[in-house]
């Protein structure tokens, strides 16, 4: 039995790609209760791009994803001039977001460098 070249650089691909750790990719979930509870948000990347948070009142990131930072801000997309409270250490636990003022906006960072808006 003959393998092309291809056939075999393309099965050799799929082992290594088989066998290779993958790597997490974290995301974040945002809910209408204080404690992670009540209605859940869409789970949505922690890559450092702005998402609403109206209505909402506490946040988790995905665990076992590493340590992440997330921003709110109070007005809605998440503004570069804008004054943001920064959540840091963020590692999947629930976080109430009670900032003595209503949150519009949030950044979620892929790591635990904190991002002052977008």
């Amino acid at each position: 039995m003959r393998f092309s070249t291809t056939a075999l650089a393309y099965l050799a691909s799929a082992l290594l790609s088989t066998l290779a750790p993958q790597v997490a990719q974290a995301g974040i979930t945002a809910f209408s209760g204080s404690q992670c509870d009540g209605n859940a948000g869409l789970n949505v990347p922690c890559d450092g791009s702005c998402h609403k948070f109206d209505d909402r009142h506490s946040f988790r990131v995905d665990s076992n994803t590493g340590d992440h930072c997330v921003t709110v801000f109070e007005d809605p997309g998440c503004p570069v001039d804008g004054q943001g409270a920064i959540l840091a250490h963020q590692t999947g636990q629930c976080q109430n977001v009670n900032t003595g003022t209503n949150v519009r906006s949030f950044v979620c960072a892929k790591d635990s460098t904190c991002l002052l808006g977008v």
